[in-house]
């Protein structure tokens, strides 16, 4: 098998994706209920984040993560950023919920960077948007970082707090099924 010198995630086009379909379905029902007002409204709706992306994929380019022997680099629409290995003092991935986002919960990389005047820099990187796994990104930065960059502990604690969080929404979930059931009866 072929070493690879570098591990890059790019920009997924699975959100705009979902609003090609979307446009498409509501162009479908415009067309056979004579244009209701929902129809047009979410029309336009979709019609416009499908135009933003474009422009954004011309003008920019996709997103992306690299991650190689010199270090990482980040770009996020025009700005590229770049840390070396020796700036990266820890990276940590986990789990938090996005109620502004297109998903329910978003992957997340944070990386906290020193530059030289000793000023501490943390990064946010979004993997929920890109195509990789967590445990790529993972084994990534230890193979080309070393095993001390990356924070297992903190990334562990942070997965297993958003876990207790899910399992509690969870049984709140069920025991109002169950109430609702023995209320009808």
């Amino acid at each position: 098998m072929k070493q690879q010198d570098e591990y890059i995630a790019k920009e997924a086009f699975t959100f705009p994706l979902i609003c090609f379909i979307y446009l498409a379905f509501n162009i479908y029902w415009g067309c056979a209920d004579g244009w209701p007002v929902g129809a047009i409204i979410f029309t336009s709706f979709s019609g416009i984040v499908i135009l933003c992306y474009i422009g954004k994929y011309l003008r920019f380019g996709r997103n992306y993560l690299k991650i190689d022997a010199n270090g990482m680099e980040i770009k996020d629409w025009s700005k590229i950023t770049t840390f070396n290995w020796s700036e990266i003092k820890k990276c940590e991935v986990y789990y938090r919920n996005g109620p502004a986002s297109p998903t329910l919960f978003q992957r997340d990389l944070i990386i906290v960077a020193e530059s030289d005047s000793k000023r501490k820099q943390h990064v946010l990187v979004s993997l929920s948007g890109k195509y990789c796994r967590n445990k790529s990104v993972i084994e990534a930065i230890e193979r080309f970082g070393g095993n001390d960059v990356f924070d297992n502990q903190s990334s562990r604690s942070q997965n297993r707090y958003f876990a207790g969080i899910l399992l509690e929404v969870f049984i709140g979930i069920v025991f109002i099924f169950i109430i609702s059931i023995i209320r009808e009866v």
